[in-house]
């Protein structure tokens, strides 16, 4: 240890930019792994809580819609019991039914009201999910009270603050004003799929009318937990694929899904679910920390060889001496571990210093523990860098012979070949994450700016609940000058999914359309400026409505009686039903009025499909309020006051409309600081590279360049001189690097519906 640290510090005193390049390249690459590794391990870490996680798994069903089978986490109440009691391998099976909607919870009628997502649960839940953490309470008692209610620790502090929850009163007025009685307070980690702020019993008896019905509800997941070495068989499966005709006259079929892989591998669509993420970030993020160590690696590896000129004498006296050439390897071994591990403890304090900034652009809660298993993992990193970057110098400068250095004949072909390929790699790294990253930044900008067919601009939603008489509410919030318009809505526009079939004629020939349905009022195109271009927009009122509600009641809908409800389509709709004129044609039970112009009402990675727009009470439960760009906060103020006189039992909250949309882009946008922020490291490492072998061929040439400009060669001449040999790898190196990224880019932006292209300044960049 001695001698290696009074090598180290006469290399750093004789050539510090080789000791800068080196130590520099190793703590830049090292860090940059360390913080990869801990996203990578946080992101395969989900559910793993779970003490028999491994025996977990989450019943999905397949089912058509229109043309196509649609895998889904949806599922069916009853499901779970039948399961448990139907086959042996199967331990316990429960099942989690959320609420459609928030509601509001209070400690007493003065109180503040909070709203909570809720669930309820069946008794076998903690059985299943034994990870959850119970702070008051047990698991044994928890469904002791058919009206108690299990609070999430969350959203205990914020009813109770310090104050114990446990036994105590919670009021939720949803519908009607009902009590419950604290019975338990978890703890749930954030690597887990599932979160709730309070659940309530299903043997409560508001509740257990609802779960005996064979009705599929989108709302319901089910979760069985095999018996401890149980073997489940392809023949076991066939007889669970087919448990839904058993009970009920539907053609679902099932299929299970590991708890471990839903957070990497749903590839369905689900809205209840939190942190879904995809494990192709988790290749690309582990190519990269490979990629990264490995150009740190070959700096010190071929700056090493291109400086062993400098290290002849030494090595030739030593062998004279006796050394063998596993000593002389193993000295240049123990120098690269020696510079490597200084490089760690550096790295360590930097990662200490950035993981506030990291955690930010991850949008996650990392944090860096010295574990055994960390340690362990930092040692074979540290053994793993140091010898991949000694490795060829030890085995290249053990091999001479003192006979070879003293007649100066030195194997310099391995040498140039070696110091000719760290360039082209460089360069190939270097020029692919530029052109990636050029692309990341291009996707991003593109779905931000782009024209979404409606306007997004202070548009400021309120989830209601479900609401009929808001039609007084509306009145008084337009009599405020900066609020310029109010709609009432099932839901926002931005991530609309739920599709049904509906039938029509066209011709004289029986057909069906697949369509999103989306519920709104008369003000909807006004608010959003969504553009009418055939007909006109939704003018049916809240008491027209009830009127034709009564007429239907008393009539017989056959094949050609009128239709009872006016909607909308839109563009591409209008398309599929090939309609010469639309309007007021039959569509199922309703009839169209107007044609809207295409917007899009889910992110940019799905393309627009058939959609219809109608108005019913039944499902309103947001209003969208277009407010003025002026006096915000006081709009603000006065829309929360007036919600309060009408609304008294439901607490205000709201959300700006464009603040919703980003957040369906967060993940992206995420990936792209992410790949920015390593692509920049990788270009670091690279440059540190060129430059040191830069420096070192040009003080090797430094006689040469004196008797050049003594005879008269030009600064630039000098330039080319020193660079033309680059120059040649940088342009091999984009032959490489060109098809490379196409193909990654092209497969990423394959993802999207609506992407940009892939421009040609971009590689020419």
């Amino acid at each position: 240890m001695k001698s290696l640290l009074i090598t180290f510090s006469r290399k750093l005193k004789a050539k510090p930019i080789f000791s800068f390049v080196t130590i520099l390249g190793f703590t830049v690459g090292i860090a940059a792994s360390l913080l990869i590794y801990l996203w990578v391990h946080n992101e395969l870490s989900y559910e793993k809580f779970h003490p028999d996680y491994d025996r977990i798994y989450r019943v999905l069903t397949l089912y058509r819609q229109g043309d196509e089978i649609v895998k889904s986490a949806s599922s069916y109440h009853p499901l779970a019991s039948t399961l448990e009691n139907d086959y042996p391998q199967i331990e316990y099976a429960t099942f989690i039914s959320f609420e459609s909607e928030d509601s509001p919870l209070q400690i007493s009628d003065e109180s503040e009201k909070i709203d909570g997502s809720g669930c309820w649960l069946n008794s076998h839940f903690f059985n299943v999910f034994e990870g959850f953490k119970f702070k008051e309470g047990s698991s044994e008692n928890a469904f002791s009270n058919p009206s108690g209610i299990i609070l999430n620790a969350e959203m205990a502090k914020k009813l109770f603050g310090s104050q114990p929850a446990f036994g105590k009163t919670i009021i939720i007025n949803k519908y009607n004003r009902e009590l419950y009685t604290v019975s338990a307070v978890i703890e749930i980690p954030v690597q887990s799929h599932i979160n709730f702020d309070y659940a309530i019993s299903e043997n409560n008896s508001k509740i257990s009318q609802f779960t005996k019905n064979w009705s599929k509800s989108s709302y319901v997941h089910v979760y069985v937990k095999q018996k401890e070495g149980a073997n489940i068989s392809s023949e076991f499966m066939k007889k669970i694929t087919s448990q839904v005709g058993r009970y009920a006259n539907l053609t679902d079929k099932l299929m299970f899904q590991p708890l471990t892989k839903i957070h990497l591998y749903t590839d369905y669509e689900t809205y209840l679910d939190r942190n879904i993420s995809n494990y192709t970030y988790i290749w690309l993020f582990s190519g990269l920390a490979v990629i990264i160590i490995l150009m740190a690696s070959l700096n010190f590896s071929v700056l090493s060889v291109a400086r062993s000129s400098e290290r002849l004498t030494e090595i030739g006296i030593r062998k004279v001496n006796g050394a063998s050439r596993f000593q002389i390897a193993s000295q240049f071994l123990s120098e690269s571990l020696f510079q490597t591990l200084i490089s760690l403890v550096i790295a360590l304090f930097l990662i200490w210093l950035l993981m506030p900034i990291f955690n930010n652009l991850t949008g996650q809660q990392l944090s860096m523990v010295l574990s055994f298993k960390l340690l362990f993992n930092l040692v074979v990193l540290t053994f793993f860098v140091g010898l991949i970057s000694g490795i060829y110098p030890a085995w290249y400068l053990s091999s001479m012979t003192p006979v070879g250095i003293l007649k100066d004949r030195v194997p310099t072909s391995s040498r140039a070949w070696f110091l000719q390929l760290l360039p082209l790699v460089q360069f190939v790294i270097a020029i692919f994450f530029v052109i990636s990253t050029a692309v990341f930044i291009k996707q991003i900008s593109y779905i931000r700016s782009k024209d979404l067919g409606y306007s997004n601009e202070n548009i400021v939603v309120i989830p209601t609940g479900l609401w009929y008489n808001y039609k007084t509410f509306k009145e008084e919030l337009l009599k405020n000058p900066n609020i310029k318009n109010v709609s009432a809505c099932g839901h926002a526009p931005i991530d609309l999914a739920w599709k049904i079939n509906i039938p029509y004629i066209n011709g004289g020939n029986k057909d069906s359309i697949q369509t999103s349905l989306f519920w709104a009022d008369d003000n909807f195109a006004a608010t959003y400026n969504l553009q009418v271009i055939k007909g006109q927009f939704l003018q049916m009122s809240f008491d027209d409505y009830w009127k034709e509600m009564k007429r239907k009641s008393e009539i017989t809908v056959e094949e050609n009686s009128p239709v009872l409800f006016p909607a909308v389509v839109n563009e591409t709709a209008e398309k599929k039903l090939g309609f010469d004129n639309p309007i007021g044609k039959r569509l199922g039970n309703f009839r169209i009025v107007g044609v809207v112009k295409d917007f899009h009402y889910r992110p940019l990675r799905y393309p627009i499909e058939p959609m219809i727009l109608t108005y019913d009470p039944q499902n309103i439960m947001t209003m969208n309020i277009k407010i003025s760009s002026e006096n915000r906060a006081e709009t603000l103020m006065f829309i929360g006051n007036t919600y309060r006189k009408f609304r008294d039992n439901r607490s205000f909250s709201y959300h700006f409309f464009e603040d919703m949309l980003n957040e369906k882009y967060a993940a992206d946008v995420r990936l792209r600081n992410l790949t920015f922020l390593f692509t920049a490291l990788a270009i670091l490492i690279a440059m540190l590279g060129i430059l040191g072998i830069s420096v070192f061929s040009t003080t090797k040439r430094v006689k040469e360049i004196g008797v050049r400009k003594i005879n008269g060669a030009a600064l630039f001449d000098v330039l080319f001189l020193l660079n033309k040999d680059f120059l040649k790898w940088v342009l091999l190196a984009f032959v490489i690097a060109t098809p490379l990224s196409w193909y990654a880019m092209n497969r990423w932006l394959g993802n999207f519906a609506y992407k940009t292209g892939l421009s040609w300044w971009i590689f020419a960049l």
